[in-house]
């Protein structure tokens, strides 16, 4: 098998497995599913989610890095299409099931990162990430904004995230 093929097979068994394990999250909870139930819902032995994943919180990294490459591209869509944009702010077009299971997810991660600190890391960049896209994306579409004023703002916005919880 030539390795592009190795490539693809790996990762879509990594994809299969974030989706068992973000089913098995919304069913059990962060806590309550185990590696073994993540490994059972994607037809596998926990070895071998173990040669691909080394840990649970590297799964949950993994959704992570989904929801926050999702994010980015509705930001970057969002930033084509204005009416869009201007209808997802009025609230006129619904937030997707997808939307909503990733942020009941994330306030689960969330919460379990006041007592981990290798999630609380994982979300720490991750809006760290989205905060600078979004400053790349504001300074592309909206090439008349200044510079300095954007960078205030996203310098103000991470010394709040500092003190409280981590917002996604």
């Amino acid at each position: 098998m030539s390795e592009g093929k190795v490539q693809q097979k790996q990762q879509a068994r990594r994809a299969e497995i974030v989706v068992a394990a973000q089913k098995c999250f919304a069913e059990k909870g962060l806590h309550g599913a185990s590696v073994a139930d993540i490994a059972r819902e994607a037809g596998l032995s926990v070895g071998q989610l173990y040669r691909i994943f080394a840990s649970k919180e590297a799964i949950i990294e993994a959704i992570v890095s989904e929801i926050v490459n999702a994010r980015v591209g509705e930001m970057i869509d969002e930033n084509h299409n204005l009416a869009r944009k201007a209808a997802v702010l009025a609230g006129r077009i619904p937030t997707s099931a997808a939307t909503k299971s990733d942020n009941y997810l994330l306030m689960e991660i969330n919460a379990e990162a006041s007592r981990n600190p290798r999630l609380r890391e994982i979300l720490m960049q991750a809006d760290r990430r989205l905060k600078e896209e979004g400053g790349r994306l504001s300074q592309r579409y909206h090439p008349g904004a200044q510079r300095c004023a954007t960078q205030c703002r996203i310098r103000a916005h991470r010394r709040s995230d500092r003190g409280g919880s981590l917002p996604l």
